[in-house]
């Protein structure tokens, strides 16, 4: 069985620059709102573009301590479950096979199609040599055989257990996975990017170049490419699949989500429906024509809004990446 590769049009959806965008701006927003780097001006302008977490529910506090009772594991948890459902709606309209995932994480030396991509040596230009140097060790680390049945093994049994599922609440499920297991997948199944983006930490008059639109950017450590990567789906087939172990050991059978932030809601859309692109963009991705100029020119106008919140995420210099974790020295 060779990995799952989803048809051109979804690819190319996927590596648009507004759904790009949309993925790369959910994770930094919520990651970057209780840095005390983030301006109150900042908060404004990004409040005032609808791009504000409700009641300013995120998962870390201003000392990167993981929140566990404010339901922001739930938007976690939503926000890729819409994903995986706007995908799935789409290779149905094209009449293609599902999407698949892991049951269980790949073992070192198992599945062929699932072996490691090597570790690299970071040389980040921006970074002091020392602090290349440890997130490379940590990089290799990540990705060794040790790390897989020291580590991952445990947060796995954990993560399966329902006796450990029966005691989480849905929210603190999520943040926790999150910040543990799926991140560091992340850059475990990670290879060696095609260059890096420079990181958008920097003054508010930089745009993004459109080269990191290219189907080819697909860099599992950077939110801005990672759903392009035919793994990502993988990762998070098994992480939506926590959901289900936890209603199961929970007992219930309609799981009702506070948490349910997948950034800025489009105008006429509800909850519970796949919310990343706006009609016209789904259309032109399965070969259909959009509604017109108008449509057209709201699409253009929500991705210079996204632009725009980047650079000022990037002037106050709080994005951060699943390769951060990488500068965690636990």
């Amino acid at each position: 069985m060779a990995i799952r590769v989803l048809p051109s049009q979804i690819i190319e959806m996927l590596a648009s620059r507004r759904h790009r965008l949309r993925h790369f701006l959910w994770h930094a927003v919520r990651s970057a709102w209780n840095n005390p780097q983030l301006t109150d001006e900042v908060k404004a302008f990004i409040r005032d573009k609808g791009w504000g977490p409700p009641n300013d529910r995120v998962p870390l506090d201003a000392k990167r301590k993981l929140i566990l009772d404010n339901h922001s594991g739930e938007d976690f948890l939503y926000m890729h479950r819409q994903m995986i459902k706007e995908v799935s709606e789409l290779l149905d309209q094209l009449e293609e096979q599902s999407l698949t995932f892991w049951r269980s994480i790949p073992k070192p030396g198992g599945h062929p199609d699932f072996a490691l991509p090597p570790a690299w040596s970071y040389d980040d230009p921006s970074e002091s040599a020392a602090t290349n140097a440890a997130m490379t060790a940590r990089l290799q680390r990540v990705k060794s055989d040790a790390y897989f049945r020291d580590t991952i093994v445990t947060w796995e049994a954990f993560y399966t257990n329902p006796a450990n599922l029966a005691q989480l609440s849905l929210g603190a499920l999520g943040n926790l996975l999150e910040m543990t297991i799926h991140n560091n997948l992340h850059m475990r199944w990670a290879s060696v990017p095609i260059g890096y983006m420079p990181s958008p930490n920097f003054d508010d008059t930089r745009d993004i170049d459109p080269k990191w639109d290219a189907t080819s950017y697909d860099y599992l450590g950077d939110t801005n490419s990672s759903h392009v990567n035919p793994i990502f789906w993988y990762l998070h087939g098994w992480v939506d699949s926590r959901i289900d172990r936890w209603a199961a050991a929970n007992r219930v059978s309609e799981i009702a989500c506070i948490g349910t932030w997948t950034g800025k809601l489009e105008e006429g859309w509800t909850h519970g429906a796949p919310e990343a692109l706006t009609a016209s963009v789904r259309r032109e991705a399965m070969g259909g024509h959009a509604h017109g100029h108008a449509g057209h020119e709201q699409d253009g106008e929500d991705i210079r809004e996204m632009e725009a919140i980047v650079r000022k995420l990037g002037s106050c210099k709080v994005i951060r990446n699943f390769y951060d974790v990488l500068r965690d020295p636990k």
